[in-house]
């Protein structure tokens, strides 16, 4: 009921929306005066534009060529790295030879050096017998 009393209100309003819905908002705008001296320079922009994308692509070939010598290092320092181990292995290897009990014995013999027939103990401890 109280919808209907609205009826007339809304039947206004729609033919008010209709009426200025069907008229075209323009607006004038003022025509682009160009200064006298100044000039727009399209060209000028393409240039900047084209001077700042080449830097960059420079920049990028800089940073790529950059990594690409560091990643040349990495894999010397890694080449090195293994060399200087297996060098290290050689040394422990020969190390670990020369110091079995069986070279021991033989280097030994070589000096002149005769084994101990009845070999003698150092108790360090401070008890005496």
């Amino acid at each position: 009921m109280a919808i209907s009393l609205f009826a007339p209100a809304i039947a206004r309003s729609r033919e008010l929306v209709i009426s200025r819905s069907t008229q075209a908002v323009l607006q004038l705008v003022p025509e682009l005066k160009k200064e006298e001296g100044k000039e727009i320079h399209t060209r000028a922009f393409l240039f900047l534009l084209s001077g700042v994308f080449g830097i960059g692509l420079l920049c990028l070939l800089l940073i790529n060529t950059l990594l690409t010598q560091d990643a040349f290092v990495l894999q010397r320092l890694k080449h090195n790295v293994n060399v200087t181990n297996d060098q290290r292995d050689a040394i422990l290897r020969t190390v670990a030879e020369k110091s079995s009990p069986e070279s021991l014995s033989t280097s030994a013999i070589r000096l002149g050096m005769s084994p101990a027939q009845n070999p003698q103990f150092i108790d360090i401890s401070g008890s005496a017998k």
